[in-house]
């Protein structure tokens, strides 16, 4: 069983995910650890992995019960395709989200705010990211198939062969250009079916700045599940 101390005496769940890949995986979510390897990899090793990176962790660790803090207080704001917005609460309206120039105003009771919010999020998305992909779809090596919105915790999208793509609907929150990179990375899928160095030409080809893109993410994605 693999464990872990960190500083404060918190020992938190490590989940190991199998996956066919040629590296091992670290993530921090939802106050446990996440490691992705292939399933040749033995638990030694990636016990010997989690001692190693023990101080990235840690920092990992840090940010994420601050922001899971954060999220247990009423929240004040909300970003829409990367435009800040006020979060207005009013209990005396109907419940709802309403856009206005520069507040998203919700009505209902306080205890519901965030899953309102996250609705208003998926319906955006609903109608955004069509829009995104067909501008997008033309450069691809191959037609996209059906696409879908994903409440996936651990993936910003995905690309069945079939040509079904999935994208996680908090996107809607980050700026376009992030969104255009995640389609980007998914469409590059229908060509390769792994994240060789090839594929990662093809992405390019498809949107050229995507290392700026994917260490945006890296850097604030997790702000992007305070609502749902």
């Amino acid at each position: 069983m693999l464990q872990l101390a960190l500083p404060d005496g918190s020992r938190p769940e490590i989940v190991v995910s199998r996956r066919a890949r040629r590296t091992i995986g670290i993530r921090v979510l939802d106050g446990r650890i996440e490691l992705a390897a292939h399933a040749r990899v033995p638990l030694s090793m990636l016990q010997r992995v989690l001692d190693e990176k023990r101080d990235w962790i840690w920092r990992h660790w840090q940010r994420q019960q601050a922001l899971l803090l954060a999220r247990a207080a009423a929240p004040q704001a909300v970003c829409l395709q990367g435009r800040p917005l006020a979060l207005l609460c009013e209990p005396a309206r109907p419940a709802g989200a309403a856009l206005t120039d520069d507040a998203l105003r919700v009505g209902g009771t306080a205890g519901d705010v965030r899953a309102q919010v996250a609705h208003f999020l998926f319906c955006q998305a609903a109608e955004v990211f069509p829009r995104h992909l067909r501008r997008l779809a033309p450069l691809a090596a191959r037609a996209p198939g059906q696409l879908l919105l994903s409440s996936a915790r651990t993936r910003w999208g995905s690309c069945h062969r079939d040509g079904r793509i999935r994208l996680n609907w908090r996107l809607i929150q980050a700026p376009p250009t992030i969104l255009d990179y995640v389609i980007a990375h998914e469409l590059a899928h229908l060509r390769h079916m792994n994240h060789s160095p090839a594929f990662w030409q093809e992405t390019g080809r498809l949107y050229p700045d995507w290392r700026t893109a994917r260490a945006w993410l890296r850097r604030q994605g997790e702000s992007l599940f305070d609502f749902g």
